[in-house]
């Protein structure tokens, strides 16, 4: 008769084999995620130097410098914000609940956050002339969200810059907002025309690592992550982030933030004035 250990050896080496085949994947998996951290943090980094090199050694003239200033700040933007998702990554994949982030909340005026994030990111738009623009009625209006500040950027930083990276030439990027007074919530659209949306599609855009076929061929490099990042910032601020394709091929992404509802729920940064006991 076979015993009681020969009858359990079976499953705990099926086990260990699921085990092992986890990991390979999670190494394969991490191999991928640092050769796509160092191609797209590269890229940008390379044409920095390029441009200095330029500027440094007088191979280009005034008028052709302001544009090499320009792309400089650009492609500086970019590798800036490529940092941060992904020092982002490894927080948010450990951290579920607001107050494990250990950041303070404070108001946001989401309408002056956004005119900055605009201006930061014009310089790309300006390569293929696409424009940015925020409307500031009834945005400006709307009172400021407690929010912790960077995670909210970043946000707003993920959905402008994939706006710009598809968007058609020649075409324009609009941003809007509006306030909800009975359910006390502020909520930005952000719309551009350009590489179009498939409606099954529309959800899977905030799955970790996913890209659409049109997003691929159009752009090789990417990692998928710049909307699933900014769905987790969202949910942890317990707002609602959602994409939408008009009748007319517009891609529209839409995030609604409480005004209020965090408070309370981890530490608040006190107004300067405060702090400094004035």
């Amino acid at each position: 008769m076979p015993t009681s250990t020969g009858t359990n050896a079976n499953p705990l080496v099926e086990e260990n084999r699921k085990l092992k085949e986890q990991l390979a994947l999670l190494n394969r998996e991490r191999i991928e995620y640092l050769q796509n951290v160092s191609h797209q943090l590269v890229a940008p980094l390379n044409a920095i130097k390029w441009h200095i090199e330029n500027l440094t050694h007088g191979r280009v003239s005034i008028e052709r410098g302001k544009k090499v200033l320009r792309s400089v700040y650009s492609q500086a933007t970019v590798a800036v914000h490529l940092a941060k998702n992904f020092a982002l990554m490894s927080n948010l994949e450990a951290d579920h609940t607001l107050i494990a982030l250990r950041e303070p909340l404070q108001p946001v005026n989401l309408c002056q956050l956004l005119v900055n994030l605009a201006d930061d990111f014009q310089p790309q738009g300006w390569d293929k002339e696409v424009d940015i623009s925020v409307e500031n009625q009834p945005l400006n209006t709307a009172p400021a969200v407690l929010v912790i500040k960077p995670l909210i950027s970043q946000v707003f930083s993920n959905i402008i810059e994939n706006a710009v990276k598809y968007s058609a030439p020649r075409s324009e990027i609009t941003v809007v907002g509006s306030y909800d007074s009975v359910q006390d919530t502020v909520t930005v659209h952000v719309q551009n025309d350009g590489i179009r949306l498939k409606t099954e599609e529309v959800d899977r855009v905030f799955e970790r690592g996913y890209r659409s076929q049109e997003a691929k061929s159009a752009y090789p490099a990417g990692t998928g992550f710049g909307l699933y990042i900014a769905k987790r910032i969202v949910a942890i601020h317990e707002g609602k982030i959602s994409c939408a394709v008009e009748p007319k091929g517009s891609v529209v992404f839409s995030v609604t933030l409480p005004v209020k509802a965090l408070e309370g729920k981890t530490r608040q940064r006190e107004p300067k004035d405060r702090a400094a006991g004035r």
